[in-house]
């Protein structure tokens, strides 16, 4: 990746929803060389899709909650039988498999801590072969994730 590609990752990353034409204007290239290098970006998978990024608490998702997750077992069947579960319930907004004391960490968004007990109770306690669960409650957030360090990444 040059400056040009570094560039485009980072507006694209900022405000996807540009026209190529402001794309190519912000990051001073032709309209027609914008979209070959972002077209070739997406072949190569560094752009994997395109989002909004959405307010929670505008949406009615005040609770956020970081669950630490252990199996009973670490065999490959009961971590991939895990993983399969946890594509089922979109209240999971995403699962980590980590290093460290737990198995995996969840985070999960809900209205209010009684949706949260729902959620508890009829999601994450039917996952299978969970052997523990230990849950961390958000007070506030500092920073959200507005993208990835693209200038301090290495293409592979």
């Amino acid at each position: 990746m040059d400056r040009a590609d570094i560039a485009l990752l980072e507006a694209l990353q900022s405000d996807s929803s540009l026209s190529i034409s402001e794309l190519a204007e912000k990051v001073s290239l032709s309209s027609s060389a914008c979209h070959r290098r972002i077209k070739a970006l997406e072949q190569a998978g560094i752009i994997a899709a395109y989002g909004a990024r959405l307010e929670p608490r505008k949406l009615g998702l005040s609770v956020e909650v970081f669950v630490e997750i252990t199996l009973t077992s670490q065999s490959r069947e009961a971590m991939d039988k895990f993983e399969r579960s946890v594509l089922d319930f979109d209240e999971i907004l995403e699962c980590h498999l980590m290093s460290g004391t737990a198995d995996y960490l969840l985070r999960v968004a809900a209205r209010d801590l009684d949706q949260y007990d729902r959620v508890h109770r009829e999601c994450l306690a039917r996952l299978p072969g969970v052997s523990s669960m230990r849950s961390s409650f958000s007070l506030r957030r500092i920073k959200q994730m507005r993208g990835y360090p693209v200038r301090s990444a290495r293409a592979p």
